[in-house]
């Protein structure tokens, strides 16, 4: 069970709104095959192990999570356990998806399978993050900016404001994530293409979600654009029949919501919705406006603060000083990755 889980470790983060789970196919203690959720969440641990082996009895199959027993884009688990004649499942963690709870260990039960229990050692609440999604349908949401060392966050002439290293870090970042959100004015300003660019891990690309009250989006961004590889939301209030039907034409989804009081759309209501289309983390690389009022409404949980060691004009931009000051104030700086030195950057990262 203890490499059950080292496997699922391999593409924690990885495998989109799908848990990332390790399974063991063994007899008689020796292990005949192994599989791990797929990078994006396919195929399914289970089915990666036993799909390799041809019919054989008396095996035991090892699951660091409960095996799925609904049909989605990845067939049943549990379908795949009894045709290839599994005669005890070993399993560590409950899976508390609506969809499973308990409904294939009574259905591999009802097929004469013995199903055992093991304590999860390998590490304390490993499937935390995916579980408290299931309750709540509420993501997790990171937040992200780098910034000179007086605090500003542009420079004049110069499209990116860290090196390749932290650039390079940002993009696994994209990759570990489900939904990356930003304002229209940060679109219309950089012209992002918010997806993953790392050899091996492009097919991770989170989906797109942007702010943008009055639809004030450039019409042919990179990011409208890639619309039809990348899925890509906006959320609006405007209804200007024109720009949406031209959106929806370039296969852009648009989510409508009303302005509140202070005549923005609410931060939370965003997140909601983004946790009900079923995305269990967000991460906002948002300008200033926009990470102030997800900080000031206290909706982030971790927080990735880049600086380089320059010193710039201070009427290059708004300053994020007063938001760091926030943050070494009201989070603590992770234990485990405290501060990360990536040449002439450094990065912190804050946890609440």
């Amino acid at each position: 069970m203890n490499l059950a889980f080292n496997l699922a470790n391999i593409h924690n983060n990885m495998t989109g709104i799908n848990p990332s789970v390790g399974c063991l196919v063994c007899k008689k203690d020796k292990i005949l095959s192994y599989g791990v959720t797929g990078i994006g969440g396919s195929p399914h641990a289970e089915y990666s192990a036993l799909v390799k082996l041809k019919k054989n009895n008396n095996l035991d199959c090892y699951a660091s999570l409960e095996p799925c027993h609904h049909q989605g884009k990845n067939p049943p688990c549990t379908k795949s356990i009894v045709n290839k004649k599994v005669k005890n499942l070993y399993y560590s963690e409950a899976d508390n998806d609506s969809r499973v709870q308990g409904k294939g260990l009574e259905f591999l039960q009802n097929k004469k399978i013995k199903i055992n229990k093991i304590y999860n050692i390998y590490k304390n609440n490993f499937y935390k993050s995916y579980n408290d999604f299931n309750k709540s349908f509420f993501p997790k949401v990171y937040a992200k900016i780098a910034t000179s060392k007086n605090y500003y966050s542009f420079i004049k002439n110069r499209p990116q404001i860290t090196n390749i290293y932290s650039k390079k870090l940002t993009h696994v970042l994209r990759s570990e994530i489900n939904a990356i959100l930003i304002g229209v004015n940060t679109h219309n300003i950089d012209n992002p293409l918010l997806n993953c660019r790392i050899n091996g891990l492009t097919q991770s690309n989170p989906a797109r979600f942007i702010i943008d009250p009055n639809l004030k989006i450039n019409r042919n961004s990179k990011l409208v654009l890639s619309a039809k590889k990348i899925k890509t939301y906006i959320f609006y209030s405007n209804k200007n029949n024109g720009k949406i039907n031209y959106l929806k034409n370039k296969n852009i989804y648009l989510i409508y919501l009303p302005l509140n009081k202070n005549n923005h759309l609410d931060c939370k209501e965003i997140l909601v919705t983004i946790g009900l289309l079923g995305y269990k983390n967000v991460l906002i690389e948002g300008g200033f406006n926009t990470i102030k009022r997800f900080i000031n409404l206290k909706l982030i949980d971790i927080f990735y603060f880049f600086k380089n060691d320059e010193i710039i004009n201070k009427n290059a931009s708004l300053s994020f000083k007063n938001i760091y000051m926030i943050l070494k104030k009201n989070f603590k700086i992770n234990k485990i990755i405290q501060q990360v030195y990536l040449k002439n950057n450094t990065l912190t990262v804050f946890q609440r």
